[in-house]
This record gives structure tokens, sequence and C-alpha cells, in this order.
């Protein structure tokens, strides 16, 4: 008969069996954002119980407040989605005032914050926060985070400053991802918001 998740194999330490059962959940996360709406009613499920059973793990704390997010971005009701992503973000605040030098944690919450709509949620200074942590994360250690996601937090930077009209930090985002990039859809996507930022 197959092992249960949540049962302990004799020489885990309770730190191991968490790794491994966070690990399990993570996937059916990643799932949800891809997509998948069923993973994440799973997931919230596997995640609220990884939660009462290891009650001071700021990452579960994060990824669930992730979930809550995709449970908001499926939810077709705006009360209900509006809820929902409330109660994930203030999951995620939570969890960055714990532990506040761990990049997953800041990379979970500025990417959703990034996503959240400004006029509603007033989220924008939330992502400049992360990514610039993140960013100078990798500039004083280089390797911390992936490049293809050291540029994406670059450009996205500069979506953010945009979005509340700081429009000289944008341009200098996207100016300095055109001279350290290589991957060619950046060009083409920077040149757009250059010529719409010198339109406004």
């Amino acid at each position: 008969m197959a092992k249960k998740s949540s049962e302990r194999v004799p020489s885990e330490s309770d730190q191991a069996v968490f790794e491994r059962r966070l690990a399990e959940a993570v996937e059916l996360h990643n799932e949800g954002l891809g997509g998948i709406s069923d993973a994440v009613w799973k997931a919230n499920r596997v995640f609220e119980t990884l939660r009462k059973d290891f009650p001071d793990q700021p990452i579960a704390d994060a990824f669930h407040g992730s979930i809550m997010s995709l449970i908001a971005r499926d939810e077709s009701n705006p009360m209900i989605r509006f809820q929902w992503a409330k109660r994930g973000l203030k999951l995620l605040d939570e969890a960055v005032a714990s532990a506040p030098s761990d990049n997953r944690i800041r990379l979970l919450r500025g990417n959703i914050a990034y996503r959240l709509p400004e006029q509603f949620f007033h989220r924008t200074e939330t992502v400049i926060e992360d990514y610039l942590f993140l960013i100078d994360g990798e500039l004083r250690n280089p390797g911390s985070i992936s490049k293809d996601t050291y540029e994406k937090l670059i450009f996205e930077l500069g979506e953010a400053y945009h979005r509340i009209d700081r429009r000289p930090e944008a341009e200098l985002c996207w100016s300095r991802l055109l001279k350290l990039t290589t991957d060619p859809k950046y060009l083409p996507l920077i040149e757009q918001k250059m010529s719409s930022a010198n339109d406004d």
C-alpha cells in the first residue's frame, strides 16, 4: 500500500518531513499556476494541513497565500475574488515580515502583487520593494536567482515604475535590460514601452 505523504520515515527529522511535504505541495501549486484549477483547490487543502502541522514555517504561509491568489484568479464573482486576493496578500505580508531575507517568499509576493490591478489593490510599491530586494541580492551574490528570472524582474520593475508614473526609473530599468539581455523577446517589448511612455 502506498505510504501517505503525512507519514514519517523513521530516520527523518521534522524539518526533513516538512521539506518533503512542502515539495509535494509546491508541485500542486505549480500545476495550478499553469492553469489547472483542480490542482489549485487540492493545493489549498494540502497547504491548510501543512500549516497546521508546521505552524512556524513562513515559506508554507507564502505558498498558501499564492494559492489563494490563484483561487481569486479563477473566481468569477468580483467580491469573492477580491476577498481571496486580500487573504492571500495578508499571508504573504506575514511571511515576508517573518522571513524578510527569503528570496522565494519575496519572489512569490512580488509576482502576485505585480499581477494585481493597482486601482483596486495599490500594491505596486510592494512589487518595487520585493523586486529591488531580489535584484540587489543578485548583484551582491551572483547566481542567487536565475538569469531568466533576473531579466524578467528588471523588465517588470520597469513596468511597475511606469504604472505609478515614475518614468525615469522605468526607462532606466528598460535601458539596463537592453544592455544586459540576449533574449530577443525583450527588444520589441521595450521599444513598445519606451514609445508609449514618450507618447503619454
